[in-house]
């Protein structure tokens, strides 16, 4: 169930209740809550729920729930690695020029320092 998926992913993850709830920024009495089966918002367990690293998983009656902790710097670098060795691919075969527009790369950067403005604006 939700509350034990919650409880023991907060445990195993070396958590406390306050952690959680400091990092959540929600009240420490919505952690305890959600714990002992009482009802939150929907926000409240997306917003808990993201901060318990090791939480892959929570049931809630029949369904069963996916959760996704990603680290989007990972996820950024990942994709501009992966652009960087596309590019390198086209070029091996003669595609495009080695050397990447600039006006390209700029935009590329741009994009990602807006992402990490975004990310931050919004926790």
């Amino acid at each position: 169930m939700l509350e034990n998926d919650i409880k023991q992913a907060r445990e195993a993850a070396g958590l406390s209740v306050s952690d959680v709830a400091k990092m959540a920024n929600v009240p420490r009495q919505q952690v305890y809550a959600l714990e002992q089966g009482a009802n939150v918002t929907l926000d409240t367990l997306r917003r808990i729920g993201a901060v318990i690293p090791n939480l892959g998983r929570v049931t809630l009656g029949k369904m069963e729930i996916l959760m996704a902790n990603e680290d989007l710097e990972e996820a950024r670098q990942a994709a501009l690695d992966l652009f960087d060795a596309s590019k390198r691919l086209m070029a091996a075969l003669g595609a495009v020029p080695s050397t990447p527009a600039p006006r390209t790369a700029r935009r590329l950067e741009q994009r990602v320092r807006q992402g990490k403005r975004k990310r931050r604006t919004d926790a």
